[in-house]
Order: structure tokens, then sequence, then C-alpha cells
């Protein structure tokens, strides 16, 4: 796999950037902590669970249908336990299907 190693581009953020930046910052400082009680709630009730949350771009859809069908042909009920069978296989360790 190649990677393709890219230039920053660095300048001062215009005065419309700042304020937007400053106003992105205020609403997340606001919901945090209504986010973090959630977070909590969360975690109590999937005590035995780790979340991997992963977030990808409309171009790496294609990652999602590789995904989709290696679960269709191994029997695998989920996108979560393919990536446990992935990162079994990775790790060289056992993890028993769910």
């Amino acid at each position: 796999m190649t990677r393709e190693v890219r230039r920053r581009i660095i300048r001062p953020a215009t005065p419309e950037e700042r304020d937007r930046h400053q106003r992105i910052r205020e609403q997340i400082k606001r919901e945090f902590p209504e986010l973090q009680q959630w977070a909590r709630q969360a975690a109590a009730e999937q005590k035995d669970r780790i979340a991997i949350g992963t977030v990808l771009s409309a171009e790496e859809t294609n990652v999602l249908d590789a995904v989709d069908e290696y679960a269709a042909t191994h029997a695998l009920h989920s996108r979560s336990a393919v990536v446990r069978e992935a990162l079994a296989k990775l790790l060289g360790i056992h993890i028993a299907r769910q």
C-alpha cells in the first residue's frame, strides 16, 4: 500500500474562520456535560463490551462493501463480527465467534 505524503499549508486563520471555530468550541463546551452523562450511561449498560467507532468517507465505501461481502461469505452476522475476526487473525489470538 502506498502512502502519499502531502505538505500542509500553514497560514493564519481569517477573522471569519476564527469566529466560526470559536462558535464551534463554545457549542462543544455547552454540550460536553450532556455528552459525558450519555457516554457514562451507555458504558454502564455495556460493561462487557468495548466500542470502537469508525468513520469512513464517501470514497471509502468500497471498504464497507468488502466487509459486507466477507461477512456474507464467511457466515458472520455483522460488521463487528468481521472486525473481531480480522483482529483475532492479525493479533494471532483466538476470539470465539458470537
